[in-house]
């Protein structure tokens, strides 16, 4: 329980202001949905107009800060996420359904980078390369791109929206960052921590309440030089149409496969398979949603990740030992509830679950495996974000690459095996951006850079240095002295 419910406002040229019609959307918690845990304003066109032209006034003054001053002031926020990682935490795990373990992870993420991006205002490097006439000195140097819109999703409330804004930051840029309707509590905490941290007004501004008016404002206005989107994949190539003209960004759905070799350690693949699909609900973009098992050890494997999915604990997100909460809300509760009738129907189960009672209860769902399942069916091919595990046979290891690769998707992927050459041809095999050997598909390090191919992703790959190409320009000049 919250000790007073939290009321949130946009933050528009360093003020803290209401939608203009007055009205608000109430944020609920997913584990006990009569909870209302604050409100948020429902805004509209106007307020993103306002908010774009607060980033576009205040651009100059931040294009022009020298960049360790601008990383100080990333370096000063990631101390004070570190200096409130519990209520944070407590903050995620109440408007988001993440467990508290994790949320606290993600914490400790978002103060990392922060840190990371902080340290960049040192080493923003450029390139000087000979030129081919005499006398002349030619560098080539990253500029600031201006404007940008960032629209995050509800599943890493702190994570992601540190990811866009803090390379953006530090290359110079302002930012309009539109956060999903179930992340907006903990969107508005981080800004309140930059403003803390000194960051000038105007220099990021924030809008809540409905993607369709706030959000499509933001990706058709010509002010706005780039879009960064985390979401569906729907809403992601739909904006990558309106947003013409725009350098986008857009990292989008998963339909991620574990391969299962004959040597593998089983109990150890079905553990991490277990963990990749269920934990948080199986709502993350590189949850494990498909198994691939050749059928030497096929059945074998099903004993251990049903054994190693019963072991995972469904509980209250604030609850230490939970590791599968709520999912966030009512319309994706019915939408996995319909994909798991559809599983049913589409192979063996040999974990059945569902709905752990009635909705006003909490979104509760327990996890299930699937299998048998043809990798052309619904279940195989669609993501469901949530706590489903389709099990598919291969018959060897050719097979079950090939299975792997026979998705719109590519995000990641993963392989259990003892064989180097398996491993290194997996890797060079597999139509992904993320491989991952031995190790759950969940689960990014933000220093390399992340991102998918095929409808997983669009533009440029986001974390570590392929952030700092997206929000920049290259800027070649050329100097012959006289």
């Amino acid at each position: 329980m919250i000790e007073s419910q939290i009321e949130s406002r946009n933050y528009i040229g360093g003020e803290w202001v209401p939608a203009d019609s007055g009205e608000v959307e109430e944020v609920r918690n997913p584990a006990r949905p009569s909870e209302v845990l604050g409100t948020a304003p429902r805004s509209d066109r106007g307020e993103m107009e306002r908010a774009v032209a607060a980033a576009q006034e205040a651009l100059p003054g931040w294009r022009s800060a020298l960049p360790a001053a601008r990383g100080q002031i990333l370096l000063r926020a990631a101390d004070i996420i570190d200096s409130r990682s519990e209520e944070l935490a407590r903050l995620m795990a109440l408007e988001a359904g993440k467990p508290l373990g994790e949320s606290r992870a993600e914490v400790s993420r978002a103060a990392a980078i922060f840190r990371y991006y902080g340290s960049e205002g040192w080493r923003l490097y450029g390139v000087e390369a000979p030129s081919t006439r005499p006398g002349v000195r030619i560098t080539s140097t990253r500029e600031p791109l201006g404007v940008v819109g960032l629209i995050t999703p509800w599943n890493f409330p702190l994570a992601i929206p540190s990811w866009k804004m803090a390379p953006a930051l530090i290359c110079g840029n302002t930012v309009v960052i539109k956060p999903a309707a179930n992340a907006v509590l903990n969107a508005a905490e981080l800004v309140r921590i930059l403003e803390e941290a000194g960051l000038p007004g105007g220099v990021v501004n924030l809008v809540m309440g409905p993607g369709g008016s706030s959000g499509d404002a933001l990706v058709r206005d010509e002010r706005v030089r780039a879009i960064s989107f985390t979401g569906s994949t729907a809403v992601g190539l739909s904006i990558q149409e309106r947003a013409a003209g725009k350098k986008v960004q857009l990292e989008m759905g998963g339909k991620n496969p574990y391969v299962v070799m004959e040597d593998a350690d089983l109990e150890d693949a079905a553990a991490k398979v277990a963990y990749g699909a269920f934990g948080y609900a199986g709502q993350k973009c590189t949850a494990s949603s498909r198994a691939v098992v050749v059928e030497e050890v096929y059945e074998a494997f099903l004993e251990q990740v049903v054994e190693a999915t019963r072991a995972l604990k469904l509980g209250e997100p604030l609850d230490e030992e939970a590791v599968i909460g709520p999912v966030i809300n009512e319309s994706q509760y019915e939408s996995i509830l319909g994909a798991i009738e559809q599983a049913r129907e589409d192979g063996r189960v040999v974990l059945d679950g569902g709905a752990t009672g009635p909705r006003e209860e909490g979104y509760y769902i327990s996890p299930v495996i699937v299998a048998d399942v043809d990798n052309g069916s619904k279940t195989a091919r669609e993501e469901i974000f949530g706590p489903v595990l389709a099990v598919i046979k291969a018959r060897d290891f050719d097979h079950a690459v090939e299975i792997a690769n026979d998705t719109r998707y590519g995000l990641t992927a993963g392989i259990a095996t003892r064989s180097l050459r398996y491993a290194e041809e997996f890797i060079e095999r597999s139509q992904t951006g993320l491989v991952n050997v031995n190790l759950p598909t969940a689960g990014v390090e933000f220093q390399v850079p992340f991102g998918g191919s095929k409808q997983s992703g669009v533009g440029g790959r986001e974390q570590g240095m392929a952030a700092i190409e997206f929000y920049t320009g290259w800027k070649t000049a050329s100097v012959l002295a006289l």
